[in-house]
């Protein structure tokens, strides 16, 4: 005799509903809630990465935002000191040499990061030979001289053009030149070390130029202009080529092998371009007479607010993203501007140059973008539309409202089998 019965189908279809009744946390089997509150960690893994990580993202933001600030600060109060120092005392080479020494600096400060920041601590000799080995094996005296006198060179040409420039345009042009380095430094490494053509850059370094080119008639062409923008120019370009040699040379910038480096600089100014500040000296290209009071106190206010600077931009990817310290190099434009307003009460910023400054950071944000920006743009708008339509599809297919206002999960129907 043939019964009626009721089978689940062997298909793909989905399976049956089967009603439950609540059960109370309490006659659970601790087993199954175990297993039940694993599933559900495992279904919610994002929660539990926002309650790890969101304190030591905050910090870092945090840190970020006042590293910024101080990196603005000390370039735009480093500036107006140099500015003062060169009206006072006039030997652009002697004053950027002094600064230089102090560049020797660089790996202690390094290794004292280094202390703060890592579990594993090294000994300051070993440290050192682990972030020089760009300058290989063995380390003598000869072979670091050897190794840094380029980039020493640079160094030097670089905060020389600066003063220089310094001289004969405000500080505020100054700054907007110099954060087109950051264009230069694209273009010379597209050509030289190969990088990803990126048409945002393209278009970030015509900008860049193009603010330069507006810094240049909002004077209307004056002598004085064209040649304090053409010499910063030339040292926003030589520390882009400083830049592309040290990548060329070391590869991806790291923390240590920078404050290497640096150090090195430091140490080649001291025993090499010595004898270019007494050459200039007796040939009276640059000579002070002996009775002259040399000002020490802004000369090394200067050289300890450009270090602090240096510093910063070097080495604050230990502390934060280098995303932020970036953003306060563009900071050092308005930076500039309020130290002329509040302490030398002599600005006057022109709507040309206050298009042209707007321009370069237009260019120099652009520049910050990521290589696989707009890959990453557009998968998360994708991402972002078809999770909202999912959600809202979802929500209007497969829930009902309860009478009672509690919204359930509305039963798909089984496929069932008679036999």
């Amino acid at each position: 005799m043939n019964k009626l019965t009721a089978k689940i189908s062997p298909s793909s279809g989905p399976l049956p509903i089967t009603l439950h009744l609540p059960t109370p946390a309490s006659e659970k089997d601790p087993e199954e809630q175990n297993l039940v509150e694993d599933e559900s960690d495992a279904e919610r893994p994002s929660k539990r990465c926002c309650t790890r990580w969101p304190f030591r993202a905050v910090r870092r933001v945090t840190c970020g935002l006042i590293l910024g600030a101080f990196v603005a600060v000390s370039w735009a109060w480093g500036t107006h000191s140099a500015k003062e120092t060169l009206i006072k005392h006039p030997t652009p080479f002697f004053i950027i040499w002094f600064c230089s020494i102090w560049n020797i600096l660089f790996f202690p400060f390094y290794y004292l990061c280094h202390l703060l920041t890592e579990k594993q601590k090294q000994l300051p000799t070993t440290e050192f030979r682990k972030c020089s080995q760009f300058l290989g094996e063995e380390l003598t005296v000869r072979i670091v001289l050897k190794g840094a006198a380029p980039f020493s060179v640079l160094w030097s040409l670089s905060g020389y053009l600066y003063l220089l420039a310094l001289c004969r345009i405000s500080k505020v042009d100054v700054s907007a030149v110099l954060c087109c380095s950051q264009a230069f430094t694209f273009l010379l490494s597209w050509i030289g070390l190969k990088d990803r053509f990126m048409g945002v850059r393209v278009v970030a370094a015509v900008l860049s130029i193009t603010g330069i080119v507006m810094l240049v008639y909002g004077d209307g062409f004056h002598s004085d202009s064209i040649t304090g923008v053409a010499l910063g120019v030339g040292s926003a370009s030589t520390s882009a080529l400083f830049k592309v040699l040290f990548r060329m040379r070391v590869g991806n910038v790291h923390p240590g092998p920078a404050s290497v480096l640096l150090s090195c600089v430091g140490l080649c100014s001291f025993v090499i371009h010595s004898w270019v500040c007494v050459l200039l000296y007796f040939t009276h290209v640059e000579y002070w007479p002996p009775s002259q009071h040399i000002p020490w106190d802004k000369l090394c206010v200067m050289a300890s607010l450009l270090l602090v600077f240096n510093v910063l931009v070097n080495l604050g990817g230990m502390f934060t993203y280098p995303s932020l310290i970036s953003l306060g190099i563009l900071l050092t434009i308005p930076a500039s501007a309020a130290v002329d307003t509040f302490v030398t009460v002599t600005l006057q910023i022109s709507h040309v140059r206050a298009a042209a400054a707007s321009i370069i950071s237009a260019g120099y944000l652009m520049l910050q973008l990521p290589e696989n920006w707009d890959e990453s743009t557009l998968r998360w708008l994708s991402t972002l539309w078809r999770g909202n339509w999912r959600e809202d599809s979802v929500l209007g297919e497969e829930t009902v409202g309860d009478p009672a206002g509690i919204a359930r999960a509305k039963p798909k129907p089984a496929i069932v089998a008679l036999s």
